[in-house]
């Protein structure tokens, strides 16, 4: 049996190009559909920055390849924190057919699925697959598969002080502020109370003064923790230039050293060049706040151009305090747009592999911050779960569009 687990098309957003709406980037995913099933691990649709009518229209054409490759086959959907509103709306609904029916929810039967919308429009442009939702984990194969989003709470207590005050303000609000292992009840908690808000005013038409306003604040709020995590992110990026040991990549510290100074001219035309792209980009658009947008804390404070480390190692703390272990100690997850193989964290025996994202979102804060994106967060990436092979394996579709393999394979 196999598995090809996906995540992260953020379809609809303003915020980068969702890479997935495009006929040349299907056709680079179609070959590695033939699988048993398509496991999506959330954030398919943009919710908190683009409006649910145009999230739902930019994923026609991944509907339409995965509708005739998985025909007789099987879908499984995972919501993510960019389309969370499926999960909190359809537990809403539950709760308000309850009552209306005086019926409990094991009682509800037919009325139930009808109500579950999302599910419907699943089912209508998948016909002839067999859908199923899951939250918030689901297992192949032995191997553990959740969107990931959970981890944002502890990243941002192990970071730097804007984030830790963040962090501890949201807690507060979400559970009371009590210090003690979170369970499962208090990070959805938190999420809710991180996404409704960007989702009711990412539903506002595009342009509009309120919203207008309100991703300027977000935005300016953002900014402010980011600089209060600077020095520590320097330290951090500074370390992953001389050891790559979560990824098994295989580099050592000199050739990654011998590969920053090989930036030259030509790697500094391209920088320009991406920075246009995104200006135009941006116009074309009329993205709020630009591609600066998802890296705002409220939305996300890993920002995929980061140091590879922190993520996983706040990941697995959420795996541990909930006691996520599967058979194989193996486990795929989202989210940070960053794709791994085989991450392992120190005193800790679980594996880890990231699918990655299928939405370009450069980071062109800086030379160095563009670089590292592209290292680390280069987008068009999925993992393998094949029953038959010891481990899953992280593939990566668009490589040879990267301008950092390019370059450096034509030095």
């Amino acid at each position: 049996m196999r598995a090809l687990v996906i995540s992260d098309t953020h379809f609809g957003a303003w915020t980068g190009e969702d890479i997935l709406r495009e006929s040349e980037n299907l056709a680079l995913l179609d070959p590695h559909l033939e699988v048993d099933e398509v496991i999506f691990l959330g954030d398919m649709f943009d919710l908190l920055f683009g409006s649910q009518r145009d999230a739902f229209r930019a994923a026609e054409g991944l509907l339409a390849l995965l509708r005739s490759r998985l025909q007789g086959k099987r879908f499984v959907f995972l919501a993510g924190n960019h389309d969370h509103h499926m999960v909190s709306s359809a537990g809403e609904r539950v709760v308000d057919l309850e009552l209306a029916t005086g019926k409990e929810r094991s009682q509800l039967g037919v009325e139930l699925r009808r109500a579950d919308l999302f599910r419907a429009f699943l089912e209508r442009h998948l016909e002839g697959v067999e859908v199923d939702i899951r939250y918030p984990t689901y297992t192949f194969g032995g191997v553990l598969c959740t969107h990931g989003h959970y981890l944002d709470f502890h990243a941002r207590r192990a970071g730097a002080m804007g984030g830790k005050l963040l962090a501890r303000a949201l807690w507060w609000i979400a559970i009371g502020g009590h210090e003690h292992t979170p369970t499962l009840e208090d990070y959805e908690a938190t999420i809710t109370v991180l996404t409704s808000l960007l989702y009711g005013i990412a539903q506002l038409p595009n342009g509009t003064n309120a919203q207008q306003r309100a991703f300027s604040a977000f935005q300016a709020v953002g900014r402010g923790v980011h600089a209060s995590a600077a020095p520590l992110r320097a330290v951090e990026r500074a370390s992953t230039w001389v050891a790559r040991e979560l990824t098994r990549s295989g580099r050592s510290s000199r050739a990654s050293d011998a590969a920053h100074a090989r930036w030259t001219e030509a790697e500094m035309a391209k920088y320009r060049g991406a920075r246009s792209d995104e200006v135009r980009r941006r116009e074309k658009t009329g993205a709020p706040a630009g591609a600066e947008v998802p890296n705002m804390t409220m939305a996300r404070l890993i920002r995929p151009s980061d140091p590879l480390g922190p993520a996983v190692t706040a990941f697995d703390t959420v795996v541990h305090n909930l006691g996520w272990v599967t058979e194989k100690n193996q486990v795929v997850f989202a989210h940070t747009h960053q794709p791994l193989e085989a991450a392992t964290v120190a005193g800790s025996d679980i594996r880890y592999w990231n699918t990655g994202s299928w939405i370009y979102e450069p980071d062109l804060s800086s030379r160095d911050a563009y670089l590292a994106y592209l290292r680390n967060a280069w987008p068009g990436t999925a993992v393998l779960i094949d029953s038959d092979e010891a481990e899953p394996r992280l593939i990566r579709m668009r490589e040879h569009l990267n301008p950092l393999h390019t370059t450096l394979s034509n030095s």
